[in-house]
């Protein structure tokens, strides 16, 4: 399983499951500072950050955003945050 975080909030309602440092992690460039990223990494978890922002109510970027994702972790299942 892949966690996709697209905003800090979401990042912050899945923390608990992301410090277990069991699942990849990806993030949006306006998710988490350099020094939160750095810290996580720290804690030997797996997060990797965009370079761009992923506006979560574009449909094409979270799409693009996905494709790189499997691309990245192929046959897995990603837990992507969205709101209905």
């Amino acid at each position: 399983m892949i966690i996709f975080a697209v905003t800090k909030n979401g990042f912050l309602e899945l923390e608990t499951v992301i410090k277990s440092g069991l699942y990849p992690v990806w993030v949006g460039a306006n998710v988490l500072s350099e020094e939160e990223l750095s810290n996580y990494r720290e804690m030997d978890i797996d997060i990797t950050n965009f370079s761009y922002e992923i506006d979560p109510s574009n449909d094409e970027e979270l799409d693009d955003a996905l494709i790189t994702v499997a691309e990245h972790h192929p046959g897995e299942r990603v837990w992507l945050e969205c709101k209905p």
